[in-house]
């Protein structure tokens, strides 16, 4: 009797995409997908599910929310973690002392509405500040699990505790923030040799980050650990260094947009922070520093002619159809700005206008579209466009484009489907979208075909 396999056909990603967008309404069940399990690949793009999914899920950080209209009822038991009675549990708990805080007595079952177990946490530890609970997941080396799955399960794990429950456990009245941490154990030393450990993907350390989960491996053994910070890997910075660096050139604005940390991709080594929040954060709150710019770094130029010789075909073929719905109508002139010493620097803007109304519910708003350097991280995407912004002298720019006075100018970056730096920019958009929405930029996505468009 022959035997036959059940092949799973692979979907393409505006079908994983649609699914997955489909079961996010339900972000406690999220790990239990198929697709989240397995590592396939779509038929389409050939990128891994797993590449997919991340790239989701970290440009749509708001649905990754624990409401009571959204998860699933689950019960809290709290327990001693020392009654199981087992040799490993038993020298954690003996030397008192773990990760960097205190370990905890403390095991934490959760249950569904059947009374099923959903998930259950080892043991906990406490910061020495009595601020961040540390909840442990262990698991053997041997047990397999897909990174991404492993970190969506821990999360709605994490998310499905009672911090009230906890904390009568403990004794505590003053709030502390909940962290889990998936436990590998049984895994062999040599992995921190230099051929054998392999790190956690960016995007997953991103992932990680947003979920306050992690993965870590149980060690024992002689190990160090460090009085002093010593030296972060080549070319990573601290938290301190990355807000130091940005501080000193912040004394010359115009230029931050080129700085080599602006457009890095990476985590601060000491707090794990991406840097384009950390960075997103300060210049929220110095964006007046901008405001020393001198006005008039730009001039007009036709349009046409200045996309011929820059070779900008997208720009070209747009001003061929003369309009780029919803943002209006194409100007003749493109804006081309310019160096301190009145060199051209950069791509023309092309110039956009869209207007309806009139007397009191008159609208006209500007949009100057820019197409981001190949070398550009969307921080320096973004710190490019509002630069441009600042030198405008908008009231003689409207005047002389006759255009109305009241006009509000705002700018756009274009992003192509298929190119990597689109996905790296819809990544670090979450820590961004604040920072952009204050600046009165956004990011535009170019289309081609049928629409329905009003």
């Amino acid at each position: 009797m022959k035997k036959y396999e059940v092949v799973m056909m692979a979907y393409r990603e505006d079908e994983l995409t649609a699914l997955l967008e489909k079961d996010v309404q339900h972000p406690d069940l999220l790990f239990t997908k198929e697709y989240i399990s397995s590592g396939g690949v779509t038929a389409d793009t050939g990128k891994t599910y797993e590449e997919t999914v991340l790239s989701w899920l970290l440009a749509h950080g708001d649905a990754l929310v624990h409401r009571d209209t959204n998860w699933s009822m689950y019960r809290t038991v709290v327990e001693k973690a020392s009654l199981g009675q087992s040799r490993l549990m038993a020298g954690i708990l003996g030397q008192k002392e773990f990760a960097g805080g205190l370990a905890l007595d403390m095991s934490v079952r959760l249950k569904d509405s059947r009374a099923e177990e959903w998930g259950r946490f080892a043991f906990a530890s406490m910061d020495k500040n009595g601020k961040i609970l540390t909840l442990y997941d262990m698991k053997p080396a041997v047990e397999k699990e897909q990174p991404l799955r492993k970190m969506l399960r821990l999360w709605s794990w994490k998310e499905s505790v009672n911090p009230m429950t906890v904390a009568q456990a403990l004794g505590r009245k003053a709030p502390f923030a909940l962290k889990a941490v998936s436990l590998v154990t049984g895994a062999s030393n040599d992995r921190y040799g230099l051929q054998e450990r392999k790190g956690l993907s960016l995007n997953l350390q991103r992932l990680g980050i947003l979920l306050g989960v992690s993965i870590r491996y149980l060690f024992h053994g002689f190990y160090l650990s460090p009085v002093n910070p010593g030296l972060s890997l080549y070319g990573q910075y601290t938290r301190a260094e990355l807000l130091s660096k940005v501080e000193k050139d912040s004394t010359h604005p115009e230029s931050l947009y080129q700085k080599d940390y602006v457009n890095r991709v990476g985590v601060t080594s000491d707090t794990g922070e991406p840097y384009s929040k950390v960075l997103g954060e300060w210049l929220i709150e110095h964006r007046d520093i901008w405001m020393t710019l001198p006005r008039g770094l730009y001039r007009r130029v036709e349009g046409a002619r200045a996309e011929r010789s820059m070779k900008n075909d997208l720009f070209s073929q747009v001003r061929k159809q003369k309009v780029l719905p919803p943002y209006g109508k194409v100007l003749l002139e493109d804006i081309l700005f310019l160096g301190s010493r009145f060199q051209q620097i950069g791509r023309p803007v092309m110039v956009l206008h869209d207007a309806s109304g009139e007397g009191a519910s008159a609208y006209s708003m500007v949009r100057l579209l820019e197409i981001p350097e190949s070398s550009d991280a969307l921080l320096g995407a973004v710190l490019r466009a509002f630069t441009h912004l600042a030198v405008l002298e908008q009231d003689k720019l409207l005047q002389e484009m006759k255009l109305p006075a009241y006009s509000h100018i705002e700018s756009r970056i274009l992003l192509e489907k298929g190119r990597g730096q689109t996905d790296g920019f819809l990544r670090d958009l979450p820590y961004l979208s604040s920072l952009m929405k204050a600046m009165g930029i956004g990011l535009a996505l170019v289309e081609d075909g049928y629409e329905a468009l009003w």
